[in-house]
C-alpha cells in the first residue's frame, strides 16, 4: 500500500530533528566562544564573553519558541 504524500520515512524525520537540535545549539554556542576568542584577542576580560553568552541564550531561546510555535512537520504542500 502506498504511503501517502504527507508521510516521510522515520530516518528522514530523526534526522531534520536531529538538524534542528544541533543548529539551536550551535546559535547558543557561537557567540559566547566568539566573545571568548575576542576578550583574549582584546584584553577585555570577561565583558565580550558575558554579552555573547547572553545573546547566544537569547537567540537559543527565540528559535526554540519559533519552533514551537510553527512546527515544521506540518507541511503546507498543495501539489
Amino acid at each position: 500500500m502506498p504511503k501517502s504524500h504527507d508521510e516521510i520515512p522515520p530516518l528522514v524525520a530523526a534526522l531534520q530533528w536531529a538538524t534542528r537540535i544541533t543548529t539551536i545549539a550551535a546559535e547558543m554556542a557561537a557567540p559566547g566562544l566568539i566573545g571568548y576568542l575576542l576578550d583574549r584577542r582584546l584584553g577585555t576580560g570577561l565583558v565580550l564573553l558575558t554579552l555573547g553568552t547572553a545573546l547566544g541564550f537569547l537567540v537559543g531561546i527565540l528559535s526554540l519558541v519559533k519552533l514551537l510555535q510553527h512546527p515544521p512537520d506540518k507541511r503546507n504542500d498543495d501539489d
